[in-house]
């Protein structure tokens, strides 16, 4: 059974205040924060203990005396509060990528590739400059009419890849050969395929830049980008 939005939130709110205080705090101070009763606190961080997501310690009061029963997250709950930034994030970039590509879809082929030099060169992000690169290459294959049926195979087959580096490397590398190939017919090949082949080199100085956990986001956005999800806005 998956832990529930509400408990999450305790989780978040009880890392957040030992980070302010630099150690194990109160179960009431939970509860102020988050306007419940000190009991009703009390209650699910025990819960969350008996999980693993958090472990209680005994402190003693500065002024001496008796000591105070505090709460602080374990790092099973520090991990989960990772991912769920992660997934937040994750999502910020995905609706970004969902509006950048409906902007590129508006334009013509000459125009994606001047348009986007210029933003990958300005943007900081490597995770973020290789996602562009992605969504150029999908909206070029589109506008070119590539046929994705002829690449089928090879495609399912490099997104499968349990390397992501080997993986973004090949599906980049496939959908630029077959939009080389394309644009060989194309009376503009010689202003276009210079670029493309420079945004592979830079696609592959970046991916030696990210690390692996960026790669393997980089992998999994690129796969819904060439798959078409993120244009037509579906959801995994």
């Amino acid at each position: 059974m998956g832990i529930t939005e509400r408990r999450r939130e305790f989780i978040k709110v009880l890392y957040e205040l030992c980070g302010k205080y630099g150690k194990p705090v109160h179960y009431s101070l939970v509860a102020q924060k988050l306007g419940v009763s000190k009991w009703t606190a009390y209650d699910l961080l025990t819960a969350l203990k008996e999980e693993g997501y958090v472990e209680c310690v005994y402190t003693l009061n500065e002024k001496g005396g008796r000591s105070t029963l505090a709460f602080r997250t374990t790092p099973k709950g520090e991990k989960l509060i990772c991912e769920d930034e992660k997934r937040e994030n994750l999502s910020k970039v995905i609706e970004e990528m969902r509006e950048h590509l409906k902007i590129l879809n508006g334009l013509s082929v000459n125009e994606v590739l001047q348009s986007s030099m210029k933003e990958i060169s300005s943007i900081r992000s490597p995770l973020l400059k290789a996602l562009n690169i992605s969504a150029v290459l999908f909206i070029l294959s589109q506008k070119l009419a590539v046929n994705w049926d002829s690449i089928s195979s090879a495609y399912q087959t490099l997104s499968r890849s349990i390397d992501p580096q080997s993986g973004l490397l090949g599906l980049t590398a496939l959908l630029i050969g077959v939009i080389v190939a394309k644009i060989g017919l194309n009376k503009y090949n010689n202003l276009i395929s210079p670029k493309i082949n420079s945004l592979l080199d830079r696609y592959k100085e970046l991916l030696n830049e990210l690390s692996s956990r960026d790669k393997e986001i980089l992998f999994d956005i690129t796969k819904d980008i060439f798959g078409g999800k993120i244009l037509i806005g579906e959801e995994e």
